[in-house]
C-alpha cells in the first residue's frame, strides 16, 4: 500500500480489444479535458512480464485518491464507479465505492434519487445543490458528441462520480471510452447526437430549459 511509482499507486493497462487503432481512449480523454471535464491522463505502454513481450497497451491513470488530489481541494469525499448503475430507487448498491469503502452511508446517492422524483417545475432547483449541473451538461454533451454509447447517457455504464466535500456536489468523470467514435443507431425518442438512457439525462432532456442548455453546450464545444 505504501509503494509508489512516479507518485502513482497503480496504473491501468487496457488491451484496446474494441479499438484496433488504440487511439480512441487517449483522443477521447484529451477532448473531455479540453472541454473542462475532469478526466484521467492517457498514454501508451509496451508491456513485458519476466522478459516476455506482451505488446502495446493503452495506459490510463487510475481514478483514486491521488487522482482526486490533483483535481479537487479535498480528496476525502465519496468516489463511486457506475457500472450499469442509475439513480433509481433500490439501485444504490449498483454504485461501487472506491473511497471510504468501510462507510456504508450512501445518503448522497439517495438524495440525488429523491431529487430526480421532483416535478419539472422544481427539478433544476432540486438538482443544483447535489450535482455540478453545468459541469454535468458538459460531460453529457461530450459523451454524446463522441458517441460514447457505453457511457452514462448511452447505457448507464462506465462512469465515475465524486462527491466533493467542499461543495457537497457530484462531479461526473468519464471512463471506459474505448468504444467511442463509432456510428451507432439513433436511440429511441432522441436525435442521434443525444444519448439520454439514464434517469438524469432523460429528465434533463425532457425539460426545455436544460435541453436548450445541453444543445447550447454542444454548439459551444463544436465551435459553432
Amino acid at each position: 500500500d505504501e509503494r509508489r511509482f512516479s507518485d502513482l499507486r497503480g496504473m491501468t493497462l487496457n488491451n484496446a480489444i474494441a479499438d484496433p487503432s488504440y487511439l480512441r481512449q487517449c483522443v477521447g480523454y484529451d477532448l473531455f479535458a479540453k472541454a473542462g471535464v475532469v478526466a484521467p491522463r492517457c498514454n501508451f505502454a509496451t508491456v513485458r512480464v519476466n522478459g516476455e513481450l506482451l505488446g502495446l497497451y493503452v495506459h490510463l491513470e487510475n481514478l483514486d485518491k491521488p487522482f482526486l488530489k490533483e483535481h479537487f481541494a479535498d480528496n476525502d469525499g465519496n468516489l463511486y464507479e457506475g457500472a450499469i448503475s442509475d439513480f433509481r430507487d433500490g439501485w444504490d448498491a449498483t454504485f461501487q465505492k472506491k473511497t471510504n469503502k468501510s462507510d456504508p452511508d450512501r445518503s448522497d446517492i439517495a438524495a440525488l434519487v429523491a431529487a430526480l422524483e421532483t416535478d419539472d417545475a422544481g427539478l433544476v432547483a432540486a438538482l443544483e445543490p447535489l450535482i455540478d449541473l453545468d459541469g454535468f451538461l458538459t460531460f453529457w454533451a461530450m459523451e454524446s458528441l463522441l458517441m460514447h454509447i457505453d457511457g452514462y447517457g448511452g447505457n448507464t455504464n462506465n462512469f465515475y462520480m465524486y462527491a466533493d466535500p467542499d461543495t457537497g456536489r457530484f462531479h461526473f468523470i468519464p471512463w471506459g471510452i474505448d468504444m467511442i467514435l463509432f456510428d451507432y443507431p439513433q436511440q429511441d425518442g432522441t436525435p442521434k447526437i443525444v444519448f439520454a438512457e439514464g434517469v438524469l439525462t432523460r429528465r434533463l432532456y425532457q425539460l426545455p430549459e436544460t435541453q436548450n442548455r445541453f444543445f447550447a453546450r454542444q454548439r459551444e464545444l463544436l465551435g459553432a
